[in-house]
């Protein structure tokens, strides 16, 4: 089971949502670290930051309060290039796994 910090969401139905944010591009409203696990649930934390880093989300996830823990949120959203960012470092989780 996957937790955020407004729901229980059980693993069938996690698993449908982040197949479809795959395959859409779909940044989640989740933390921008969360956005990237979702490629690879059973991904390590190493796995995610050397993926963050190698699509240069650190680049500008650090100049958020809380980094790659910041919340992704309707009305401050990240510029194309930063959700471009994002997705490309799914790809390189994907290919981690």
């Amino acid at each position: 089971m996957y937790t955020n910090s407004n729901q229980n969401i059980p693993s069938d139905d996690m698993d449908k949502i982040a197949e479809k944010a795959m395959d859409s591009g779909l940044i989640m409203n989740e933390s921008i670290y969360n956005n990237i696990k979702i490629a690879n649930p059973r991904a390590t934390k190493h796995d995610i930051i050397l993926a963050a880093e190698k699509a240069k989300v650190l680049d500008f996830a650090w100049e958020f309060p809380k980094g790659l823990d910041t919340l992704i949120i309707p009305g401050k959203p990240l510029s194309v290039l930063q959700q471009q960012q994002i997705q490309l470092a799914r790809e390189f989780l994907r290919t981690l796994s």
